[in-house]
């Protein structure tokens, strides 16, 4: 995975995520983990807890959003452990995500 700097504020984001989900990893991946984003570019994440046990998908993603206050886009993919070690092995964002993202929380599972 990548390094580039990350933003003040992005970083508050990711703390606050940290602080309240306890995820085992979170992962930026797309333009802005590549470093070749535009300025109003929009934030891929992909943030893996077990906090989301029954939660609905789409309801994960809301509970994240609520941290969010940048004025780019934020386009994350919640998912319990379970779910990201399935999902890695597939063709699909998370094993693209896993190739080129930049890991900000956590380490392998």
């Amino acid at each position: 995975m990548l390094k580039i700097k990350i933003e003040d504020d992005f970083r508050k984001f990711i703390e606050k995520i940290n602080n309240k989900f306890k995820p085992c990893k979170i992962i930026l991946f797309g333009s802005r983990a590549r470093d070749n984003f535009l300025k109003n570019s929009d934030y891929d994440v992909i943030v893996v807890s077990d906090k989301f046990k029954g939660i609905h998908f789409l309801d994960r993603m809301k509970l994240i959003y609520e941290f969010w206050n940048k004025m780019e886009h934020l386009d994350v993919l919640c998912y319990t452990v379970e779910e990201f070690k399935r999902k890695e092995k597939e063709i699909g964002t998370v094993s693209k995500a896993l190739e080129e993202g930049i890991l900000l929380v956590g380490g392998d599972l």
